[in-house]
């Protein structure tokens, strides 16, 4: 990045931190439901992230991503196919953590939804991460 382009962004970045609007209230670490939900959807993210690593590690050849018991396998990919799962799914819950955080005072029920919705989307990719592992 240049010199103009990188004074440009600190611009930016000192008028949104200075400016007075509150860009997150931080109001899920005030709820301990929330903030504990949120922090289990991240941890298992991390804890597939950290499995897949280590057990992909050793592997050369493609990774099977997707198997089907009538077409037999469906879906090759590399190492960074199986880390976009985690990438992916990091994304989601952070999008959620957003929505939670933004809908916290209008309709709290929302917020506990996408909390939720999240823990249980990370147990899924938990699931498919270990599948992954255990066909290759």
């Amino acid at each position: 990045m240049n010199k103009i382009g990188f004074l440009f962004y600190g611009k930016i970045l000192k008028f949104i931190l200075l400016s007075g609007y509150p860009m997150i209230n931080y109001n899920i670490i005030k709820n301990k439901n929330l903030l504990t939900v949120f922090s289990l959807s991240f941890f298992i993210v991390v804890l597939s992230g950290v499995l897949l690593t280590l057990k992909l590690s050793g592997l050369e050849s493609p990774i099977i991503i997707h198997f089907d018991y009538y077409k037999n396998i469906d879906f090759l990919g590399d190492k960074i196919d199986a880390f976009g799962i985690i990438i992916s799914a990091f994304a989601i819950i952070l999008i959620n953590l957003l929505l939670a955080e933004f809908l916290y005072y209008r309709d709290r029920f929302l917020s506990y939804l996408f909390g939720f919705f999240s823990l249980g989307f990370s147990i899924l990719i938990l699931i498919a991460v270990s599948v992954i592992i255990n066909i290759n």
